[in-house]
């Protein structure tokens, strides 16, 4: 069944189209607040919420855009309100906790776990927008277009702010990548150190 069917029979009230709407979108959605909060467990409470204002105000979604579009726009409304109750830009998190979701296979191997950590820590240094950006081109692989009626504001405003969060995340990279060679060439600099 189509979207915008589901959608119609649940602004009727029908339960269990609302029930297969939330089915076809939860692992999307709780892929973005994770990416926009990191942590998993406030994500999943998010989620939740998320579903639930979907829920309440399904009545006045006018299908102007697509219910995907219209449940990441109050999923990201979740995450930042969240992000300024707490007055930063989100708590640490142990990388290691984090797992990307719709991961198939749990053996990886040792590199590109490590990227996957370097990556979900440059993530997090990230503005919330910018976090949201990456998240949904990438992830969710929404256009510019669709990017811009989640977050509001143009397109052109979504493709800056993507170059400008890809920019910041490789400078993040870049010098993380200087601090480990520095730190690895450390013992052949020290070794030949005159000692005192």
């Amino acid at each position: 069944m189509t979207d915008p069917h589901l959608v119609a029979r649940a602004q009727e009230g029908d339960l269990p189209a609302f029930e297969e709407l939330v089915k076809k979108y939860q692992r999307e959605i709780y892929g973005l607040a994770c990416r926009l909060v990191m942590d998993q467990e406030e994500a999943k409470d998010l989620t939740q919420q998320a579903f639930l204002q979907a829920f309440i105000h399904i009545r006045g979604f006018r299908q102007q855009s697509q219910f995907r579009t219209w449940l990441f726009r109050i999923a990201i409304n979740q995450c930042y309100n969240f992000l300024k109750s707490k007055k930063k830009f989100g708590d640490p998190v142990d990388p290691q906790e984090m797992q990307i979701v719709g991961e198939d296979s749990p053996e990886e191997d040792l590199l590109a776990e490590q990227d996957r950590q370097r990556l979900y820590e440059a993530l997090e240094k990230l503005p919330p927008k910018q976090r949201a950006v990456i998240t949904l081109k990438l992830e969710q692989g929404l256009s510019y277009q669709e990017i811009s009626q989640v977050l509001g504001g143009t397109s052109g405003a979504a493709r800056v702010n993507y170059c400008q969060a890809l920019k910041t995340l490789k400078k993040y990279l870049k010098s993380e990548d200087e601090h480990e060679m520095a730190v690895r060439s450390f013992p052949k600099v020290a070794a030949r150190l005159p000692r005192r």
